[in-house]
């Protein structure tokens, strides 16, 4: 990805980390739906029935697929976070970052969006977990801000579950592929405004 390499998480073993690599690839290019388990075994230079010793099926290397996105724009974010100042600041690059990471992806691997969708259709923990995540990143922040006599929060963790909320349609790829990507900048930011707005000490 232009300006957002896509990162293979460090707890796989090399073997493990070819096949996600080369599945991204070809998902990618064709679509999760296109690309077979043959196709991918060829790429790695293995038997589709050796590769099944790494994954036990197509939808099991598509999920490490996005729990490697996932980490990486984790990790993006939380770069973002601590090169600002100030909680507000911390907040907005959040947002900033995060955001600018999907946007990245979808532009450069449309197909892609295929793959989100089986996530988000499925029963895996992967999605909860990250948006577990963020909701956790929010809190600290607006925690962060009480304590600067930035703002008045009476219950942070509700807060910022409707931080999330307020926000899900630029965090959810097959919603934020609809919009503009010249304009999502200032409306993420103008949706910001009006929630800081009401909690301004």
């Amino acid at each position: 990805m232009d300006g957002h390499p896509f990162v293979i998480r460090g707890d796989l073993s090399e073997t493990q980390a070819e096949i996600v690599r080369h599945a991204a690839l070809l998902f990618g290019q064709f679509g999760y739906t296109k690309t077979n388990i043959g196709e991918i075994a060829e790429r790695v230079g293995m038997s589709p029935g050796n590769l099944y010793r790494y994954y036990r099926n197509k939808q099991a290397i598509g999920e490490e697929v996005v729990r490697c996105y996932l980490s990486q724009s984790e990790t993006v974010m939380t770069e973002a976070v601590a090169a600002k100042a100030g909680a507000e600041a911390r907040l907005r690059a959040m947002f900033e970052v995060g955001i600018d990471s999907l946007l990245v992806a979808i532009r450069e691997h449309p197909r892609m969006l295929e793959l989100a969708d089986m996530i988000c259709a499925g029963d895996s923990d992967i999605l909860h977990t990250h948006i577990e995540w963020k909701i956790g990143m929010f809190e600290m922040l607006l925690r962060e801000g009480v304590a600067e006599g930035l703002w008045r929060v009476d219950d942070p963790p509700a807060l910022a579950e409707t931080l999330l909320d307020a926000t899900r349609s630029f965090w959810t790829p097959m919603s934020v592929a609809y919009l503009d990507p010249a304009g999502v900048p200032d409306r993420v930011q103008g949706v910001l405004d009006v929630i800081l707005a009401g909690i301004r000490a």
